[in-house]
């Protein structure tokens, strides 16, 4: 198994890109490189055990957007497979065990989607996780997740890679794992979820309510241009279904919220319903100038 991991970071504390690291370079079945795109202006300082590690790289990268950044990943010549996982969460001891084993039974299969689990409670970061899914149907494809996929070498490339007006630092500021899911998806990539893939992350919305509002308001654009994309200008009617979804679920958690007296979630869920309608003008106004450009 020839496999490189990625990770890309950006004014994240160091002690959480290191654990990442960390975890990565102590994989039982090493990879060929673990590497970093640096993405701050300043160079990250890292521990000598990390640099001076034979299978770590740095490369630097002057990309805002995490899709960018990952876009100029330059991939070593004998690589397979991409892990890709960010710089706030780190893979399981034995994620490189569990990804082998997965390759060997499911040799069809070229994007493989792992799980996210919290970091404090040992629980799926999501419920779509705890629920699960195959992601040979479209209302699971949103199973993967950025934080923790991996990829075929050659499908990254097929498919284009990221479209860079998606994702955080982007100018829809999220929602690029899942317009790669979907290009995968309807170009018939054969893909799926493994639950036992694990990567650990920070819990969500681990910030003040004020950093809250604006992340749900911020990942509600992106989602609502990128069901602009899919449903209006590629005409894919299944689309539809997130198109209901993105507006039915915050609207009913926003009701739940009210009658269990959480203002927290009361705010975020009314910022996710805004920033969605947001989304849909945004992505109508921007998306349709470059896609018929």
């Amino acid at each position: 198994m020839k496999y490189i991991i990625a990770t890309n970071t950006i004014n994240r504390p160091a002690e959480l890109v290191e654990r990442s690291l960390q975890a990565s370079l102590n994989q039982k079945i090493s990879p060929l490189k673990v590497i970093l795109i640096d993405q701050n202006d300043t160079e990250l300082e890292l521990p000598e055990r990390i640099t001076g590690n034979s299978i770590f790289e740095r490369q630097k990268s002057d990309k805002n957007s995490v899709s960018a950044a990952r876009n100029c990943l330059k991939i070593p010549e004998d690589t397979e497979w991409i892990f890709f996982c960010d710089d706030d969460g780190y893979p399981c001891e034995n994620y490189s065990e569990i990804l082998k084993n997965l390759i060997e039974q499911n040799k069809q299969l070229k994007i493989f989607a792992g799980s996210i689990v919290r970091d404090d409670t040992n629980e799926f970061y999501s419920l779509r996780h705890k629920k699960g899914g195959s992601l040979k149907f479209f209302r699971n494809t949103k199973n993967l997740m950025g934080s923790n996929f991996v990829v075929h070498k050659d499908i990254f490339n097929q498919l284009g890679r990221f479209d860079e007006t998606f994702g955080a630092g982007s100018y829809f500021g999220s929602g690029e794992e899942t317009d790669f899911c979907w290009e995968a998806f309807f170009n018939k990539i054969p893909m799926e979820f493994f639950p036992e893939l694990i990567v650990y992350h920070v819990p969500p919305f681990n910030e003040s309510l004020k950093k809250g509002f604006r992340k749900s308001f911020k990942y509600g654009i992106g989602k609502g241009a990128l069901v602009w994309k899919w449903l209006i200008l590629k005409q894919k009617p299944i689309v539809l279904y997130e198109f209901f979804e993105m507006f039915f679920v915050p609207f009913l958690q926003f009701f739940r919220a009210l009658i269990k007296l959480n203002p927290s979630f009361v705010l975020t869920n009314l910022a996710a319903l805004a920033g969605r309608f947001y989304g849909l003008i945004k992505g109508m106004i921007h998306l349709k100038r470059r896609f018929y450009a």
